[in-house]
C-alpha cells in the first residue's frame, strides 16, 4: 500500500531530524566552560557546568525517545506497505533492540557493581574497581545488541534508497551504518580512560564518532523525504494512467 510507504517514510523522515538535533546537542560541550581543572578551581563554573549537562542530558534523552517512538512506527508502517518482508524484521528490532540493549547494560552495571563490592569484601577494604576488561564483559551485551539493532536498520535504510533510487539516502544509510560500529567503541571510551580502549584519543574519537552520526542522520533526513516524494510521484503517475 503506497498510502502506508508515504506514512513510514514520513515518520522515517521526522525520526532522523530528531536523531539529528540529539547528535548536535550531544557534540563534546566540557570546553565552554574551560576545562576540569577551572571548574575545580571555580564553583560557579562547575554548578553551571552541571545543570547545562543536566538540561542538555534531559533534552537529549527526549529527543532521542521521541526519534526512537517514530523509528518504530516508521518501520511499522513500511512493514505495512509490503514493499519488503525484511521491513517487518526492521520493525522488531528498532523496536526491541534498544530496550533489550538498555534492560542488559543495567543488569551488567549492577553485576559489575556487587562484584565490585565482593571483590572489596574479599580484601577487607574498600570496594577496588575492577580490571576493565573484567568490567567489559558486563556492558559488552547490551551494546551489542543495540550495534546489531542498529544494522538492520541501517540495511534496511540502504534498501529503501536503492529501491527508490534516492542517492542521498544509500549515503546517508552506508554512513549510518558506520555510525552504528562506531557508537559501541565511543560509548565504551567515554566510560573507560585505559589506554588499553583508546588512549588519549577519546576525545578525538566522540568528536569522530559525533560527527558521522549527524553526517548520517542529516542525509538520512534529506533522502527519506526524497524518497516520500518519490512513491507519492509514482502513485500520482500510476493514477494517472489508469484514468487514462
Amino acid at each position: 500500500m503506497q498510502s502506508e510507504a508515504v506514512k513510514g517514510l514520513g515518520r522515517l523522515r521526522n525520526a532522523a531530524i530528531l536523531s539529528f538535533a540529539t547528535s548536535l546537542l550531544s557534540l563534546p560541550s566540557l570546553g565552554l566552560f574551560g576545562g576540569p581543572e577551572s571548574l575545580a578551581e571555580d564553583p560557579f563554573a562547575l554548578l553551571a557546568a552541571l545543570i547545562w549537562v543536566l538540561l542538555f542530558g534531559l533534552a537529549i534523552l527526549a529527543l532521542g525517545v521521541a526519534a526512537w517512538v517514530f523509528k518504530v512506527l516508521g518501520w511499522w508502517s513500511m512493514c505495512r506497505s509490503g514493499m519488503r518482508r525484511f521491513y517487518c524484521a526492521t520493525r522488531l528490532a528498532v523496536l526491541l533492540g534498544p530496550v533489550i540493549g538498555v534492560a542488559l547494560l543495567i543488569v551488567g552495571g549492577a553485576a559489575l557493581f556487587l562484584e565490585a563490592l565482593r571483590s572489596g569484601a574479599r580484601v577487607g577494604g574498600e570496594p577496588s574497581p575492577l580490571p576493565e576488561e573484567s568490567a567489559l564483559a558486563y556492558v559488552l551485551p547490551g551494546l551489542l545488541v543495540m550495534a546489531v539493532a542498529n544494522v538492520v536498520e541501517g540495511v534496511s535504510a540502504l534498501d529503501v534508497g536503492l529501491i527508490t533510487e534516492v542517492k542521498a539516502l544509500a549515503l546517508g544509510a552506508a554512513i549510518y551504518l558506520v555510525a552504528s560500529l562506531l557508537q559501541p567503541v565511543q560509548l565504551l571510551a567515554s566510560a573507560f580512560s585505559s589506554a588499553a580502549l583508546l588512549g588519549g584519543a577519546r576525545g578525538w574519537w566522540s568528536w569522530v564518532s559525533s560527527a558521522v552520526s549527524l553526517l548520517a542522520s542529516l542525509l538520512l533526513a534529506v533522502g527519506f523525504h526524497w524518497a516520500r516524494d518519490r512513491v507519492i510521484q509514482s502513485e500520482a503517475q500510476r493514477e494517472a494512467a489508469g484514468t487514462a
